[in-house]
């Protein structure tokens, strides 16, 4: 029940961030009945995302051969020039990374984290939180926004470098609410997303689901 209130309020805070309030304003009869309308969305948010916590907690996390073999050889004519599963500050997350490169020397990188164990499932808790609700940033530079991709709830990122005007790309994934998928890279945004579905995001889907 403490983990569902502190995401209650982690919740709130977010959407509360941006929002232009003036401190002697009352609240009408409509604003306090939307509030407890949102407060109880939120409450029931909570709940579903600690249920699914504890599940994280007991699981097995994903192999590192299961890990190395979802990682592609290519990527949107890329070639994987390094790789590496597991991390040696935090043992008990399973995650992987790879980098890849064009005849240009043009970078992208893929990793995946396993919100399974102890350490996996507060990490994905806390992640999920992003992916909750719909929000757009934009600035002189770029934006950010949560979208669907391929059916999946994520996040995509362009950011121009004020200098050359190179555009760099991100894309986060929720996969089954346990796995994140993070493509990155010096290419448009279109061209990322097509290396979204280049990966077997369905052998991520089927382990969440056993």
């Amino acid at each position: 029940m403490k983990k569902a209130i502190l995401l209650i309020i982690s919740i709130s805070l977010l959407i509360s961030c941006g929002k232009d309030k003036k401190k002697d304003e009352e609240p009408g009869l409509f604003e306090a009945i939307e509030g407890i309308s949102d407060l109880n969305k939120m409450a029931k948010e909570a709940e579903e995302i600690e249920e699914e916590s504890n599940k994280l907690l007991k699981a097995t996390p994903i192999s590192n051969d299961e890990l190395k073999a979802f990682l592609p050889e290519t990527l949107v004519g890329f070639s994987r020039k390094k790789f590496s599963v597991g991390n040696q500050f935090m043992t008990d997350v399973a995650m992987a990374e790879a980098e890849y490169e064009d005849d240009n020397g043009t970078m992208i990188s893929l990793s995946v984290m396993d919100g399974a164990g102890e350490t996996g499932s507060a990490m994905i808790t806390l992640a999920r939180l992003g992916f909750t609700r719909d929000f757009e940033e934009q600035s002189d530079l770029g934006y950010k926004k949560s979208v669907t991709v391929n059916g999946y709830k994520a996040i995509e990122e362009v950011q121009k470098d004020d200098y050359d005007n190179s555009e760099n790309s991100k894309v986060d994934l929720l996969i089954s609410n346990r796995f994140i998928v993070t493509l990155e890279g010096e290419i448009a945004i279109d061209q990322l997303k097509k290396g979204v579905k280049e990966l077997n995001l369905n052998t991520l889907e089927q382990k969440a689901n056993n």
